[in-house]
This record gives C-alpha cells, structure tokens and sequence, in this order.
C-alpha cells in the first residue's frame, strides 16, 4: 500500500477532496463518479453520479450525512454490466453491504473503483438539517473533532448505529482518503490518500500527490474510537437481551411497529421484489380478525408485526453489516440496530462468518458442510 498526502487550505477539505475526484475524472481513471452532493438548500445530501467534471462542483464527499446505504444505488448501477468504469464514494458499511449485494449477485464489482473514505459517524437527515439551518454545523470544524473521535455538536450527536460501529476506516477500496486520528496534523489542510494497487498509484503520482508517511497516532485513535464503541455496544446489547429474553419481552419491544416497512425499503440487504409481506398472504379478511378478537379478546392492530421482524431477521440477519438504516427509518424508535446486530451476530459466530468481509467468501447458506449438523 501506498499513502500520499493530499494538500488543502484551510476550510476547504471537500473542495481539495473534489478536486482530486474531478481529475480521476478528467484522466480518464473513470468515466463517471457516484458522490454524495448537496441539494440546492444546502441543507441535505444526495447520492449523485458524476459525468461532467465540472458538475463535481457542489459535491460533499465528507459531509456527515447518509440518506441511505448507497450500496443500494452501486446495486442498481452494477447489477448488469454498465460498460465503463465507475468510481464511488462509500463507507465501510456501505462497502460491506455491496460485498454482500455481489455474493447476491444483486451487483458486481467488475469496472468498479471503491473510493473509500473515513466515516466517524453520520447524523440522522432531520439533525443534520436543523444544525446547518440553525448555524451550528461548520464543516471543517466538525472534521477536525471528529478526526478525535468527538462527534457530536452541542447536543446532537451521530446516528445510534454510527455511535456503535467500529468500522472508521472503509474496506475493499482501491483508494482510501482518511483524516482520522492525526496527531500534529490538522485536516484542514491535509488528506491522507491510500492505494493497494500499483497502476493506481501511477496514476496518482501524475497528479503531483506526494508519498507520505501515516503517523502512528492515526492507528491509536482508530483503534480507542473502536474499542469504546465496542464497549457501548456490549453494554446494549447485553440490556437489550435481558429486554427480550422472554416472548412478552420481544413483544413489548415491538408493540409500536406499524408494520409500514419503512425498515425492509431502507436496508441494503433486502432487495425482493416481492416482498411476502407485500402479498396476498398478509392482506386478511375482515372476518379473520374479529374472529381472533373473539377467541383472545383483543389484538392489537396492525397483526402479524412480530412475524415480520422475525422474518425479517431470519433472512437478511446472516449478511446485516449494522448499518442502521432500518432504526433510522423507524417512525416509532424501535430499536433496530441493536436488535438486528446482535440476532444476526449470533448466526454469524454459528457458521463463523463476518458478513462483508470478502468477496470470495460464499454464503454459509449457500453451501453445506457436514459439520454444520454439528451441536453448537
């Protein structure tokens, strides 16, 4: 691996980090780019692919925001061959994702450039929209904490599944930009910029980048930042089992859910186009439910909500990488995140797998093995 330092000024990480995206453009090391780029209100931040190189103005590649896990827009981009080399801008969770969309054969990452970049956490949509309407958000400012680990601004803080990941840096990138953990450096007014392969590194080295040295610090701060979110993590999952460590338990957990599936259209994992629960087989008959009301006295209404997480679980639990996108989608705050991590981290340490990890690595449940009739 090679590191090169990539030069900004002060205030101006993204536009230095969008310079650099638009000269892979305009070399020709891709032929479009997908980006995060602000609305016309400044206020949000879409998903973007980038053809014009001047139309890479305006994108924010560092800006603390993820609508959704844009492993679904590399799905759709990917899912057949587009014919021309792509670049895009992602997360670790967004990375772990399409590696499991790829073994899905939901995406591919044939002419695909991963620019991974560090992420230290992202705000929920309507958060971030009031902290840059109200003037406490300044960009650059919050990059230099964050480098440090401090996330939050005055009282808002990053999304809960951010808040519990130990993922800072993104795998499986042909590229990496990092700012977290420099000690003796301010990232205002420079990039780290990372590459595994050696015609990339040419091609960087073109663009006047310098060969760098990583300080060591970079390794420590990661490495305190993941093992406090580690800690938090046990500490809820550990409250949440004593929580649903009964069946009235689970179910009072999930009392609220309105079953509106706002989790199963926000996660990158789920991509049925027929969703059962979207069919016949859930849609009752009015009779069905006064004769369930006649034989318990009560139920509540929508049905079938606790089958639907269940479900849910038992499907797509073997690849959930926590990114969170389901709890965020969540219009009564159930806690999702937590509840799908570590349900699905039990099958995960059951076949000894670790969902985005590599791409070469196949699905526990699409292959068999004697040994898996093996007590556990």
């Amino acid at each position: 691996m090679k590191s090169y330092a990539l030069k900004t000024g002060p205030g101006d990480v993204n536009r230095a980090l969008t310079s650099f995206l638009k000269q892979l453009l305009e070399r020709g090391v891709v032929d479009a780019i997908l980006v995060p780029r602000a609305t016309r209100s400044g206020t949000s931040v879409v998903q973007a692919l980038v053809k014009d190189p001047v139309a890479m103005e305006g994108a924010l590649p560092l800006a603390p925001l993820a609508m959704q896990n844009a492993a679904r827009q590399v799905s759709s981009l990917t899912v057949q061959d587009p014919g021309q080399k792509l670049g895009v801008v992602l997360r670790s969770c967004e990375t772990r994702a399409l590696v499991e969309l790829v073994k899905l054969h939901q995406a591919t990452m044939d002419n695909l450039l991963i620019i991974g970049i560090d992420c230290p956490g992202t705000f929920e949509p309507a958060n971030y929209k009031k902290l840059v309407e109200t003037g406490n958000f300044d960009p650059e400012q919050w990059l230099t904490r964050a480098a440090m680990g401090e996330t939050a601004v005055n009282d808002t803080d990053v999304r809960a599944a951010c808040a519990l990941c130990r993922h800072v840096t993104a795998e499986h990138a042909g590229i990496h930009v990092g700012y977290v953990g420099y000690v003796g450096i301010d990232p205002t007014k420079e990039l780290l910029v990372q590459v595994q392969d050696e015609e990339l590194a040419g091609a960087l080295a073109e663009l006047g980048l310098a060969e760098y040295q990583v300080h060591a610090s970079r390794d420590e701060t990661i490495t305190r930042i993941r093992a406090a979110r580690e800690e938090e993590y046990r500490q809820q999952a550990a409250a949440l089992a004593e929580k649903t460590g009964t069946l009235a338990g689970t179910t009072d957990l999930l009392a609220a859910c309105l079953r509106c599936h706002n989790c199963r259209q926000a996660c990158p994992i789920c991509f049925c186009q027929e969703c059962v629960f979207a069919g016949p087989l859930f849609k009752h008959q009015p009779g069905d439910y006064l004769g369930w009301a006649q034989k318990k006295g009560v139920i509540k209404m929508p049905t079938d909500t606790m089958l639907f997480h269940l479900t849910r679980i038992n499907h797509m639990g073997l690849s959930c990488v926590g990114c969170g996108h389901c709890q965020s989608a969540c219009p009564v705050g159930i806690p999702l995140t937590v509840l799908f991590r570590s349900a699905g981290q039990k099958v995960q340490d059951i076949f000894g797998y670790t969902p985005g990890r590599d791409v070469g690595e196949e699905l526990p449940l699409a292959t068999y093995q004697v040994s898996e009739l093996e007590p556990r």
